[in-house]
């Protein structure tokens, strides 16, 4: 249980309403299962319906833009904001909690050679090879690898069946989610008349600070140099980063997208779930790619574009609108000629 008027200083939040300074809340639920020790918030008009019958003690929302819309008598209090959406993932925050805990000494293996900082916690199972450094406050849970000359920073939670190949670097406060690899060998051959002849890659593969990697996700080495994953960038579950792809800083990438060799995206791109983008282009800072889209050129700065092959959305839309209008005017069409004909 958090007072709620804790939550209401570290979020920064203003008050419309009166509460006693013993009210407690015990997490956060949306408005239509909200217990009354819990809080919610409204993100947008869509939601005001759910108002009226929430149980909720407060609710995070933009009281000036909503205000008209607000049922009478309503019973929550008001957590005013003017980025609610924002404010509740702060709110998140607060009521989060640890996965797993305790000491398990004795029941992992950790080379002679390698080392781990203070409070580090090993689950069951963890395997840690020659060489490898882990920081301060980390959380290695069950049966993930971290392989010879790894150096993993402060604060990472690394959760269940996580691979970390050899050599990778992993940045400060990161999170990888369970099923991950990080520093796989890219999809490299040449191909000779008996068959493939495999690239041996010798590249490795970096996180940089603040990075999340979704489960399941797959972050391949270089074929020579590195793959980087730039601070601040959030990747979903389901992705396949390719070798030698550089990520810029503070991107969203969507679940089952696909970014192909040797590719450079910039920073604060946000790309669409399904998304594919071919090898050796570049994507610049910014960009906003729509799902499903298929993108086979390079991308300026500051572009939106959607479809596949991708190109800017503006158009895309008006080629949508035609393309669901080409039955009516191709009957059109045949209708002119048989007039011409007769």
């Amino acid at each position: 249980m958090i007072p709620l008027k804790e939550i209401v200083s570290k979020l920064s939040l203003n008050v419309i309403g009166n509460f006693p300074d013993s009210l407690s809340v015990s997490g956060i639920g949306s408005l239509e299962a909200a217990k009354a020790d819990q809080i919610s918030f409204v993100a947008g008009s869509k939601y005001i319906k759910f108002l009226a019958g929430t149980k909720a003690c407060a609710v995070i929302m933009d009281y000036a833009n909503l205000k008209p819309e607000l049922p009478q008598d309503f019973k929550f209090i008001v957590l005013d904001s003017k980025n609610p959406y924002l404010a509740f993932a702060h709110a998140t925050q607060l009521f989060r909690k640890p996965y797993g805990d305790g000491e398990f000494s004795g029941r992992f293996f950790m080379d002679e050679t390698s080392s781990v900082g203070k409070n580090t916690v090993l689950f069951p199972g963890v395997f840690i090879g020659e060489g490898a450094r882990i920081g301060d406050n980390c959380r290695i849970m069950s049966n993930s690898v971290i392989g010879k000359n790894v150096s993993v920073g402060n604060n990472v939670t690394v959760y269940p069946n996580v691979t970390i190949y050899d050599d990778s670097e992993i940045g400060n406060n990161c999170v990888i989610h369970a099923g991950a690899v990080i520093g796989s060998d890219g999809f490299g051959y040449a191909k000779d008349k008996s068959g493939y002849v495999k690239i041996i890659h010798s590249g490795y593969a970096i996180l940089e600070d603040n990075v999340e990697i979704g489960a399941n996700t797959t972050v391949d080495r270089g074929a020579v140099d590195f793959t980087k994953i730039g601070a601040g960038t959030k990747i979903d579950n389901l992705v396949q980063v390719a070798h030698n792809v550089i990520i810029g800083k503070n991107c969203a990438i969507a679940a089952g997208s696909g970014i192909a060799g040797s590719s450079t995206v910039g920073d604060g791109v946000t790309i669409g779930g399904q998304v594919g983008i071919s090898g050796h282009i570049s994507i610049g800072n910014n960009v906003m790619i729509a799902a499903q889209s298929g993108v086979a050129n390079s991308v300026k700065d500051n572009e939106i574009i959607s479809g596949s092959p991708a190109f800017s959305i503006k158009d895309w839309r008006n080629s949508v609108i035609l393309f669901k209008k080409l039955p009516e005017l191709f009957k059109k069409m045949k209708e002119i000629s048989k007039i011409k004909d007769s």
